[in-house]
């Protein structure tokens, strides 16, 4: 397997132009390197750079949030709760459209069908036994 340092060599001679192509190349078909991709393709414009004048600027895409995990990669516990209240959030107002949604409104006239020939078969069945 390649070193680390040996890639980053290598990287490090490319233009920025090149280190893009490898970096959509590499992050392509990794659901986990979406954000990256993304990323690319937001700076997917790089002007003609002169060496001499070039100036560094820090790229931030916008609608990414920063990380929020410590430097060992563990989530914080601000991360975990947020995403605890995303998901509860998630489930409860899906819950209410599909309860709302035509076809949850279907299938409950439906059960409220079957509930009222239920009862009425089983109304039929008492009288049938004299049991009103």
């Amino acid at each position: 397997m390649t070193e680390v340092r040996d890639v980053v060599a290598a990287a490090s001679q490319l233009t920025d132009a090149e280190f893009l192509e490898v970096v959509r190349a590499v992050a392509a078909g990794r659901p986990g390197l979406g954000a990256l991709l993304a990323a690319v393709d937001v700076g997917a414009a790089i002007p003609a750079e002169d060496p001499v004048t070039a100036e560094v600027v820090p790229h931030v895409v916008p609608g990414v949030p920063e990380p929020d995990y410590t430097s060992g990669g563990v989530p914080t516990f601000d991360r975990v709760r947020e995403r605890i209240e995303g998901r509860f959030g998630t489930a409860m107002g899906s819950s209410g459209l599909a309860h709302d949604s035509p076809s949850g409104r279907s299938l409950e006239d439906a059960w409220e069908k079957r509930e009222k020939a239920g009862k009425a078969k089983l109304d039929e069945i008492r009288r049938s036994l004299g049991k009103q």
